[in-house]
């Protein structure tokens, strides 16, 4: 009997190890799981209600800045930074205030929002559907400052339905202050610093290089 006992018990042995549960391998199939979980959480992203915030403009906007800036600020809202606002908007050092939703919404949202300095400055954000940011760029040039013998200033931005963009400060005076501060009437002056871009199918925001005309004698 005891020639039949090994063999027995090393069957016994083979049968219980082939037999024991396995852990499944990792496939495709899980992998695509995983992704769609993401994705799904990319989508709750509350970016349509952030949105609903904005009044809707229409094409082509256009923009006045400086002289009008109090018209914009009274018909645009503040960011709550310790709200959902933080979101979609990175805090800045001074207040941000929402003004206006771009009309094309087919493929990605573009909002106007104002910064502050030491005036309002408008700044153009792009987002995917999904509410992750695309693009920034601020829509002014140089903007208007307190320079000796300025006397009107102006920035204005225009994007177009195409999502062209063209964006100008003008700058007048009437007199220039030399390297010593003496004031000169008769050297009156008007400066155009412009600039043009697009915002592309991705929703990047492109501005060309500065271009720089003057004008003398313009009262």
């Amino acid at each position: 009997m005891k020639y039949y006992i090994f063999p027995a018990i090393a069957l016994s042995l083979f049968y219980s190890c082939t037999n024991s549960p396995k852990p499944a391998p990792v496939t495709d199939k899980a992998s695509d799981v995983a992704s769609a979980v993401i994705n799904s959480a990319k989508e709750e992203l509350p970016i349509r209600n952030f949105i609903k915030k904005f009044k809707v403009v229409p094409f082509p906007f256009y923009y006045l800045g400086w002289a009008r800036n109090e018209y914009y600020k009274s018909r645009s809202f503040e960011l709550n930074f310790n709200s959902t606002d933080s979101l979609f908007y990175k805090r800045a050092d001074g207040p941000v205030y929402g003004y206006a939703l771009l009309a094309d919404t087919s493929k990605f949202y573009s909002l106007i929002y104002f910064g502050t300095a030491e005036d309002l400055y408008p700044v153009l954000v792009t987002y995917s559907k999904n509410g992750d940011q695309l693009s920034s760029e601020t829509l002014i040039v140089h903007g208007c400052g307190s320079d000796c013998g300025l006397k009107y200033c102006s920035y204005t931005a225009q994007i177009n339905k195409d999502l062209g963009i063209y964006i100008a400060d003008t700058l007048k005076y009437e007199g220039r202050c030399d390297s010593a501060d003496h004031f000169n009437p008769n050297s009156d002056s008007t400066f155009i610093f412009a600039k043009t871009g697009q915002v592309d199918k991705t929703g990047t925001i492109k501005l060309g290089e500065e271009t720089t005309q003057s004008f003398k004698g313009i009262r």
